[in-house]
């Protein structure tokens, strides 16, 4: 089981971690973390990565590379919280995040709208 908590800088650190671990199981070719691990889950960011690693099937690599280019994109603060209404915004941007995703998800040669469930022939669940 690969649990992966919170987002941020935490998230990188994480994957890092990860990265030297996978390049410890072998360091000619590490393996992607679908292929080790029974299931891969996660929380916030984590889950995200979760999805990127597990549903996706890529390598750690690829995953901090697209972590770095979503995360640029999406986890810019948003100005001002509260409208001139008086509504409470979201920290993150839901639309740039969906947007960033749909990317990551078309680079990976899947259909943007893709279904994100496990696949039935996957070996890791996420």
């Amino acid at each position: 089981l690969l649990s992966l908590d919170s987002g941020g800088v935490r998230g990188l650190l994480a994957l890092m971690i990860l990265e030297q671990l996978m390049e410890a199981v072998n360091p000619d070719a590490p393996p992607k973390p679908c292929d080790y691990f029974d299931m891969i889950g996660g929380t916030s960011t984590g889950g995200l990565i979760a999805i990127i690693l597990g549903r996706l099937r890529i390598s750690v690599a690829d995953c901090i590379a697209a972590y770095l280019s979503l995360s640029e994109r999406v986890f810019r603060k948003t100005r001002h919280r509260v409208t001139v209404k008086g509504k409470v915004q979201g920290r993150f941007d839901a639309k740039e995040l969906a947007q960033a995703v749909k990317k990551v998800v078309k680079q990976q040669g899947m259909q943007e709208d893709a279904l994100l469930k496990d696949a039935p022939e996957a070996g890791c669940r996420v």
